[in-house]
């Protein structure tokens, strides 16, 4: 189990994990991913805030660049 974020109180950690421990394997891994998804969307709009005047092509090249180091090719 990790440690506890610095803003989550004890109790409401505690309750976290128990949902948690009453999941099996497939439903993590779908609570992971939609998580992930979230995250991403909202690294996207906070990229699309600061650039709105870059395509939204160019903002997901900005999140794979930050992501894994990747520039993508130019647009076209």
């Amino acid at each position: 189990m990790m440690s506890r974020p610095l803003d989550t109180d004890p109790e409401a950690w505690a309750i976290y994990n128990a949902v948690l421990d009453r999941m099996d394997g497939s439903k993590r891994l779908i609570a992971a991913l939609e998580l992930s998804d979230t995250v991403r969307e909202i690294r996207l709009a906070g990229l699309r805030a600061r650039h709105p005047d870059l395509s939204p092509q160019k903002i997901v090249a900005r999140l794979v660049a930050e992501d894994y180091g990747i520039d993508l090719p130019p647009e076209k």
